[in-house]
């Protein structure tokens, strides 16, 4: 792929409209969802009234634990065995230090409230810095060319795939968004998740999970989940809007934060549960690699972190930003990027000069690399268009990123991760700043795990090995195309050594991917004999072939 490009005319929210879209404040003392109690600050964070997390080494009986609490909800969340209790009269600090001094309990936490990543008031005009950074001028300032994540040539190797989901744990994605329609993830048939104490059947063609309201309409309203997901995934070369980081992405809609941008630490939870048990109950067909995930707080929450490892059991990356405080993350915490769980990775926000965010915060062991997240142009409601800034506008980038290897290199969790850390654009400004020193390139990281890994290829074989017929009936043959590394291609399929006289039929001729054909050898006409058939695949620049035995009696 060549290196030119244009920039297209899109609309834009005007500053006012970009605020209202983009950064909300919390409606505070009333529940950040439509369900639950209202807010109440236990040791300086907001967490939920009268509810707490708790983890039982043994579970008592429902009675004990409604003496306890004098509780009117109590139910199993997420998949590690923690379970969210609401009382009726009990304030949250109370809870906590009740169920904590009890011998039977793990632990014992508030449901604290987090937030979608803060978007500074300062929003600013410009187009795709962060694919292609030639200088152009955004927020009234030159960029610097290079600056930038190396999208031209890692496009040069993948622009994505449908194959691999990301989940987008936020506000919830408008499905019906131009630019993310036909990247949307859905259901390919009904299916039913277990979260607790309820179940949730989703239909097919649905795209996601709410879980404020329990249901399986993850509908945006709120802007920012769809401003993440546009980054991650918009529809690429379609002569509209934005492109993604990946053109062709299969997007998931994971919805825990409402309205307001506020959610607790329970729903989170629930919405990660979600996109584990929709990928072990689906398989292929909800193929959940990366967790895209731009909100946090400045507390730790053990049943969190829980949920979190459980997505890495499941071969899931956890890409987190760093917040937006200017803080030192190694001196005072930012959850979930400060969990120190093999699957997170922490992303800090950079300008279109390579520069720390201003805003952003940093830490030299806590946070693993920095991303561009000042002025990017994404995706918002309605069919439009808008720039935010934050370590929320980072994290996609990231997120796009490790989709887009996944579609080029057959890679696990730790070498996802490794390639992303191992292959960044080393930048002197944010030494110390960050583990890695740098900042994505995703064409690097591309390149290198292409390079690393096994070159495609394909496979052909024939079953049963051997058939016998009498002459004039007909022999029948699967032909199996299995794709190896990644391959894709077309495979066009021939026979050769059947007998003189015999009819040869093929369906279908050719096979992508993977894939099955049907051989049909009709003997009419052929003498008696055993013949070797000659099964052969072709593709552009090489072929493979198999044998199979005809014996006409």
């Amino acid at each position: 792929m060549n290196s030119s490009h244009t920039r297209a005319r899109v609309p834009m929210l005007t500053l006012a409209a970009l605020a209202a879209a983009l950064v909300v404040a919390p409606t505070w003392g009333q529940s950040p969802g439509s369900q639950g109690p209202p807010f109440e600050t236990v040791g300086g964070r907001r967490a939920a009234a009268r509810q707490v997390l708790v983890k039982f080494r043994a579970l008592p009986g429902p009675e004990e634990i409604a003496l306890e609490a004098d509780a009117d909800r109590d139910e199993e969340i997420g998949g590690a065995g923690v379970r969210l209790i609401r009382s009726r009269s009990v304030d949250a600090a109370t809870l906590v230090a009740r169920f904590s001094r009890r011998a039977d309990v793990e632990y014992a936490e508030p449901d604290f409230v987090v937030q979608a990543g803060e978007v500074p008031n300062d929003p600013s005009f410009g187009s795709l810095w962060a694919m292609l950074n030639d200088g152009q001028v955004v927020g009234g300032a030159a960029g610097l060319a290079g600056a930038d994540i190396g999208a031209w040539s890692a496009w040069d190797i993948s622009t994505g795939s449908r194959g691999t989901v990301a989940g987008i744990v936020d506000t919830g994605i408008d499905d019906s968004h131009p630019d993310l329609a036909a990247n949307m993830w859905s259901a390919p048939v009904p299916f039913t998740v277990t979260l607790g104490d309820y179940s949730v059947t989703c239909a097919a063609g649905t795209h996601g999970f709410n879980a404020i309201t329990r249901t399986c309409d993850a509908r945006d309203d709120n802007d920012h989940g769809t401003h993440v997901a546009g980054t991650v995934g918009a529809v690429g070369g379609n002569g509209a809007g934005v492109a993604g980081v990946n053109w062709t992405a299969s997007l998931m809609a994971l919805k825990f934060l409402d309205a307001a941008g506020n959610g607790y630490t329970s729903d989170a939870i629930n919405a990660i549960e979600f996109a584990i048990q929709a990928r072990v109950q689906l398989g292929t067909g909800a193929n959940v690699r990366v967790l895209s995930s731009s909100w946090g707080g400045p507390g730790a929450s053990q049943a969190l972190a829980d949920e979190i490892a459980r997505a890495a059991d499941h071969d899931m990356l956890f890409v987190a930003s760093a917040g937006n405080s200017g803080a030192d993350n190694d001196a005072v915490g930012y959850y979930p990027a400060n969990y120190a769980i093999p699957n997170v990775v922490s992303v800090a926000a950079t300008d279109n000069r390579d520069a720390l965010a201003p805003f952003s915060n940093y830490g030299a062991t806590t946070v693993h690399l920095a991303a561009p997240g000042v002025s990017i142009l994404s995706t918002v409601r309605g069919a439009a268009y808008a720039y935010g800034s934050g370590t929320s506008m980072a994290v996609p980038h990231v997120s796009g990123a490790a989709l887009l290897a996944l579609a080029a290199c057959g890679l696990g969790t730790a070498g996802l991760k490794a390639a992303l850390l191992d292959n960044t654009d080393l930048v002197p400004g944010l030494a110390g700043f960050t583990a890695t020193g740098g900042r994505l390139d995703a064409g690097s990281v591309l390149a290198a795990c292409r390079a690393a890994a096994p070159a495609p290829d394909f496979s052909v074989t024939a079953s049963p090995a051997s058939v016998s017929v009498k002459r004039g009936k007909t022999a029948s043959y699967t032909v199996t195309v299995a794709a190896q590394n990644g391959f894709s291609s077309p495979v066009a399929l021939a026979v050769g050594g059947y007998p003189p006289g015999a009819t040869v039929v093929l369906k279908p001729s050719s096979v992508t991917g993977s894939g099955t054909a049907t051989l049909s050898v009709k003997t009419t006409g052929a003498a008696k004999g055993t013949y070797t058939l000659t099964i052969l695949g072709t593709a552009t620049g090489f072929s493979r072939s198999t044998a199979a035995t005809l014996i006409v009696g």
